[in-house]
């Protein structure tokens, strides 16, 4: 008995080796690919290739960049798990677009203290149900009803920049957010500037700290992070932030207490309803502030980050301004109101914005999360890999863009981009889970750009984007005050 026992043993432990080698095997040779891609040197024990974000003091533009010249790009980066990284819009047209990788990196955890589930952070059943709601928010008819608001906004701002004593940045993301406070919570008046002025400094500040956790092991690991001093300092800033949000939805809400909100649930049309109407039909107060945070966040910085680029390359290159100035003379006229349906004559305007867009990303990267197998065609990418998207390299790639580093707007004319890869150009992302208000920026962008060049010469001291440098948390900054002046044309 004992000797039948003892067989069956060995029997049952052969069986499993057996099985587990064969499964081994079979994994070596399926993902033989992705685990002999070269990765940045040297890898150390336990942190991987955490130790470039403490050399570039979590400069993630220059640790990617660092990675593409050096390693080779597609590669493997050890996070210290292992993560893929690419910027071949081949393969990001399949990522982007894959229903396995709509899920969020690991990486934007770090994020979570802020901006909670948002729509930015939320798992993807969740985000589907959001994203439905919110994207009646950005349907075309209410975007074109913001329209009045971004043109009376772009007259206070050039207003502002006839004293030109502020900083560049700082003046579009105070333009920006006058766009979003007024056409969200129909706020106009000026009582909070002093708290808006903090509030943009807390979106700018709150991004660099938040950053800083990547790579950390104690800073990664949400309980232990509370009790250091950045962990301490972004909880301070969540509480100032929901503070300032409170204010403004409480006054919106006792502006509009006589809308029924019955009939908004039931008898109103959603897809005539912008966004904050949505969020308070919809939800409750927690899940409000969070996600305003995040809209806040994305509508004040990113397109503020972008009219400021554009400036700045159309004041280093006086005969593309010069071309923007004579299509929307020519189009619009000297004096008259930059309206909704004139928007899309300004073809050129578009062309010279998506040109700054190519040349200087304000989101420079992206990543996702692979839930089951992803094949890229030369390499399958196995579940629960981290996919880093280097948009800043995609974006510089020669062999779509030759002498990627010039600012040429003749890129954007149909015939060139019919030349590229849909994927070659991806500002605002792309796929199911590309920025839900990239049409919002788009026309903000177009009527302010317009209105500025109508009314200034644009001028810099500038030669090239080689004289400018930058640094990339969530969005890509100048590390240093831009140069840009205005001066009225005559």
């Amino acid at each position: 008995m004992i000797e039948v026992t003892v067989i069956l043993i060995c029997v049952l432990l052969i069986t499993i080796i057996t099985f587990f080698g064969v499964k081994r095997e079979h994994y070596r040779k399926k993902y033989q690919v992705f685990y002999s891609l070269p990765t940045p040197s040297p890898t150390l024990p336990l942190i991987g290739n955490c130790f470039l974000f403490y050399k570039f003091d979590y400069n993630l533009l220059k640790v990617f960049n660092l990675i593409s010249e050096q390693v080779g790009n597609p590669c493997a980066i050890n996070l210290p798990s292992r993560h893929y990284f690419t910027s071949c819009p081949e393969e990001l047209k399949i990522i982007l677009n894959h229903p396995d990788a709509l899920e969020k990196s690991t990486l934007y955890d770090v994020f979570k203290i802020v901006f909670g589930k948002a729509l930015l952070l939320e798992s993807v059943p969740q985000w589907k149900k959001n994203r439905k709601l919110l994207s009646k928010g950005f349907n075309q008819k209410v975007l074109d009803g913001f329209v009045d608001t971004f043109y009376k906004i772009s007259c206070n701002l050039n207003t502002k920049l006839q004293n030109n004593n502020s900083d560049l940045v700082y003046t579009f993301q105070k333009n920006s957010w006058d766009n979003f406070n007024e056409n969200l919570f129909e706020n106009t008046t000026n009582s909070l500037d002093e708290e808006t002025n903090e509030f943009i400094d807390m979106i700018t500040n709150g991004q660099h700290t938040m950053t800083h956790r990547v790579g950390n092991l104690i800073k990664m690991n949400d309980f232990l992070y509370k009790f250091t001093k950045d962990g301490k300092y972004l909880e301070g800033i969540m509480t100032r932030a929901k503070d300032f949000l409170q204010t403004i939805i409480v006054k919106y809400k006792k502006k509009s207490e006589r809308d029924d909100q019955t009939n908004i649930e039931e008898n109103t049309d959603l897809m005539k309803l912008p966004l904050l109407k949505l969020i308070l039909a919809k939800t409750d107060d927690e899940y409000i502030k969070k996600e305003l945070i995040l809209f806040a966040a994305a509508a004040t910085d990113t397109t503020a980050y972008s009219m400021a680029y554009t400036c700045i390359l159309l004041a280093m290159h006086p005969a593309i301004q010069e071309k923007v100035y004579k299509e929307v003379i020519n189009i619009v006229g000297k004096d008259e109101e930059i309206t909704y349906n004139i928007l899309p004559s300004l073809k050129y305007t578009e062309m010279a914005i998506n040109e700054a867009l190519r040349l200087l990303p304000v989101v420079p990267w992206i990543a996702r999360k692979s839930t089951a197998d992803i094949d890229l065609g030369t390499k399958v990418i196995p579940p629960n890999t981290d996919i880093h998207c280097f948009i800043f390299g995609t974006h510089r790639n020669e062999k779509f863009y030759p002498d990627p580093k010039k600012y040429d707007p003749d890129r954007f004319l149909p015939e060139e981009v019919a030349k590229r890869p849909q994927f070659a150009f991806l500002p605002f992302s792309r796929g199911p889970r590309n920025c839900l208000g990239w049409k919002y920026g788009m026309m903000a962008m177009k009527t302010t750009i317009a209105n500025i060049v109508r009314n200034f010469h644009i001028s810099t001291k500038y030669k090239s984007i080689d004289d400018m440098e930058f640094v990339s948390s969530i969005v890509m900054s100048p590390t240093h005050p831009l140069d840009c002046q205005f001066k009225i044309r005559k």
